[in-house]
């Protein structure tokens, strides 16, 4: 179950971006805080005159619950934390951090609404939220009282409190998600720009040397030996042998057939052997791991170069992919660090 739950919380704020926030604290942490106080009252942050609560701080910096599994695991590690000056500074830097993520995750939203129009509602957020929450107990097959049971145990409340508290950062997510949509929406990639990629980076695109093999599969090396000199007596095909006697249920209707297999460095020397033998050359017994195996090349295929056609898509993505990434950074430097500079920043902690 903790697996459960902590996969979860890190996913639900997986999206938060990370800013350096330059704010001074004008206060000492409480010990309520630094121990992950769920107070729905309780102001941490006010940013342009936005609260930002305890209980949302809770939830980001996930505190409680990780001392909780800590008091476990080293009791020692956890009565520093809990008890001395040293563990206690160590748990405010790491709340202000924190903290300082979720007022940049406002800024952003603030930004959002007031320059793009962007706006994500508490409904909207909740609904995504009770959806995912829905899928992790279906895909975990627990119920809503067990997940409610987990979560108070790790001073959450229950699962409507959690839905709530996690508004925060799903508000802040699905803006995200928008802004660098519009943000971005300026990148394009031509055709040109990606033959130009194409033409430049040409070894990337090289298929290495492959072969087709087929193999028996057998239980000792006696019977492959045996099985061997069956075939090389004609008295049955290497298909009809990997048929009739060979122990890959995957592969011998298909007269055991591997497929295509390309070449790669560290092979084992079996597979050099492979891919040094002609057509039709039967190499074995061979051991691989606990059978024994008769291997026999089919068909074999040179070095060739995949064709702009087949790349062209994957190239678009990636250029594009940098471009939106190039766009993106530009626009932290150039219009969000300056809105975040005139902001109106109170850390209350």
């Amino acid at each position: 179950m903790k697996k459960v739950v902590l996969f979860f919380v890190i996913a639900i704020f997986a999206s938060l971006a990370v800013f350096a926030v330059d704010a001074t604290p004008t206060t000492a942490p409480s010990t309520s805080l630094l121990l992950g106080s769920s107070s729905t009252t309780t102001v941490v942050a006010i940013v342009n005159g936005e609260p930002i609560y305890a209980n949302i701080l809770n939830m980001a910096s996930n505190v409680a619950p990780t001392l909780a599994q800590l008091k476990n695991i080293n009791p020692q590690m956890y009565n520093f934390m809990t008890t001395t000056k040293d563990g206690f500074n160590f748990l405010a830097a790491y709340n202000r951090s924190v903290l300082n993520n979720l007022i940049d995750s406002v800024l952003m939203e603030q930004l959002a609404k007031q320059k793009y129009n962007i706006v994500v509602t508490d409904a909207q957020a909740l609904a995504q939220v009770k959806a995912q929450v829905a899928q992790m107990l279906s895909a975990y097959n627990i119920t809503e009282d067990q997940f409610s049971q987990y979560l108070q145990s790790q001073g959450y409340g229950d699962i409507n409190q959690f839905e709530q508290d996690s508004l925060f950062t799903m508000k802040f997510s699905m803006t995200l998600d928008q802004l660098k949509k519009v943000v971005t929406s300026s990148a394009t990639v031509t055709t040109a720009e990606a033959q130009q990629y194409y033409n430049s980076n040409i070894n990337s695109f090289q298929n290495p040397p492959e072969i087709d093999v087929e193999h028996i599969s057998l239980s000792s090396q006696s019977t492959a030996a045996s099985v061997l000199a069956l075939i090389k007596s004609g008295k049955i095909t290497f298909e009809s042998a990997a048929a009739k006697y060979s122990l890959d249920t995957n592969t011998k209707n298909e007269n055991g057939d591997l497929g295509w297999i390309p070449q790669s460095p560290n092979m084992p020397d079996f597979e050099v052997k492979l891919f040094g033998a002609n057509i039709g050359d039967i190499i074995g017994p061979v051991q691989v791991n606990n059978s024994w195996e008769l291997f026999k090349v089919i068909g074999k295929k040179g070095p060739s170069v995949q064709s702009f056609a087949e790349v062209q898509s994957q190239i678009v993505q990636q250029l594009l992919s940098q471009k939106q990434s190039q766009i993106w950074a530009n626009w932290l430097q150039n219009v969000f660090q300056p809105f975040k500079n005139s902001s109106n920043i109170k850390i209350m902690i």
